[in-house]
């Protein structure tokens, strides 16, 4: 959905762009990665962990990618990153051994530099899970809950070993970064104004695993918080300075619109796009609305009607602005009368729209959920 960021400031690294490697047959062996461009070489390699090239990283995921949660992801900007290693598995980072949990993220950044690695930031931890295609998922595009064992809570895999999962796996051979515990990175929470004191955990499990399983995705956490579903794995090499700042606008759930644009062309009147009453053919646009369902989301809603009473034919579009071109999302055919839109129950993300039929009014509930909207019956 259309996403109304205005500012996003990416503190960037210094970093060589260079051709991504592919990950060797045992993923333990981050000798194994030999693809790396010949100015700029993986050093020694580190047992356990695996070398995650210098190139691109496409932060965050596209404005018009379903399911999408606007106020959490960059959308879908290319930020450059130096080469670094990751852990292979969460810690304690060994195969058959359940990853440890209930850490404050002060504890797991010692327990890190103890073995001379480091907490990862936020967007070198999405690198290593989207792998050198930029993926949606570490294991590709399509969600597959049977792959990381996700769609579930958290404490639905967290006594299961590391290891056992060999196809949740990403592009450069970090594995089981999703489908077990959150884990904490280095990062603070730079999405809206006096979030600085919350950190920023990625991965883990949740049951909203379309969305949650998502690379991209992330979760706020103050940094004292230890939880049974919060776990960690390291990062090694000079630090990634480039950070996510997002400026979260919220506003009216619902608002008429006082100077409407032309509705998108409408199939229940012939493909007809209403105008403003000054431009009245051949469809007077009757209503108009902005409705933002959740923060950062802006989405447009108006129609009108073609003939008169008993013979109108009424319809509604729900549509945003994408690249200055509207994009319809949902239309409504609104029958004899023009449409009528109100909160359902006072949920900004949740609407009621009347509609008039012979047998007098009827309603329907349309619904936002990350991006995507579903249309049934009010009740």
């Amino acid at each position: 959905m259309r996403s109304s960021v205005v500012e996003i400031a990416i503190a960037m690294s210094a970093a060589a762009c260079g051709r991504s490697s592919s990950a060797a047959d045992d993923p333990t062996d981050a000798g194994g990665l030999v693809s790396t461009p010949s100015t700029v070489a993986p050093g020694a390699p580190r047992k356990g962990m695996v070398w995650v090239p210098p190139g691109l990283l496409r932060a965050g995921s596209p404005l018009d990618e379903v399911p999408r949660a606007a106020d959490v992801e960059l959308p879908g900007v290319d930020v450059p990153l130096a080469g670094f290693y990751i852990d292979v598995l969460p810690w304690p980072d060994e195969s058959g051994a359940i990853p440890t949990t209930n850490v404050a993220r002060d504890e797991a950044r010692r327990l890190c530099d103890g073995k001379g690695k480091r907490l990862c930031s936020e967007l070198e931890w999405e690198r290593a899970c989207k792998g050198p295609d930029n993926a949606r998922y570490e294991y590709g595009a399509s969600y597959d809950a049977r792959v990381c064992g996700a769609g579930v809570s958290p404490e639905g895999g967290l006594q299961r070993p590391s290891g056992e999962r060999l196809a949740c796996r990403s592009g450069f051979g970090a594995r089981e970064m999703h489908g077990g515990a959150w884990e904490w990175t280095d990062s603070s929470w730079g999405r809206g104004s006096g979030s600085r004191d919350l950190g920023v955990l990625r991965g883990g499990a949740d049951a909203t695993g379309e969305l949650a399983a998502r690379c991209s995705y992330a979760r706020a956490a103050p940094p004292e918080e230890r939880s049974p579903a919060t776990g960690f794995r390291c990062c090694a090499g000079a630090r990634n300075e480039a950070e996510v700042e997002i400026d979260v606008k919220r506003g009216p759930p619902l608002e008429r619109t006082a100077h409407a644009v032309p509705s998108p062309s409408l199939d229940a009147l012939g493909g007809a796009s209403c105008g403003p009453p000054s431009a009245p053919q051949p469809c007077s646009l009757a209503r108009a609305w902005t409705w933002r369902p959740a923060s950062n989301v802006e989405l447009f809603l108006s129609g009108g009607c073609v003939g008169r009473d008993p013979s109108a034919r009424c319809a509604l579009a729900v549509w945003e602005e994408m690249n200055g071109e509207p994009r319809t999302l949902l239309q409504i055919d609104t029958g004899r009368g023009s449409p009528e839109v109100s909160l359902a129950h006072g949920l900004a993300h949740r609407l009621v729209v009347r509609c008039t039929g012979a047998r007098g009014a009827t309603y329907r509930e349309v619904g936002f959920s990350y991006g995507r909207l579903d249309l049934g019956d009010y009740h």
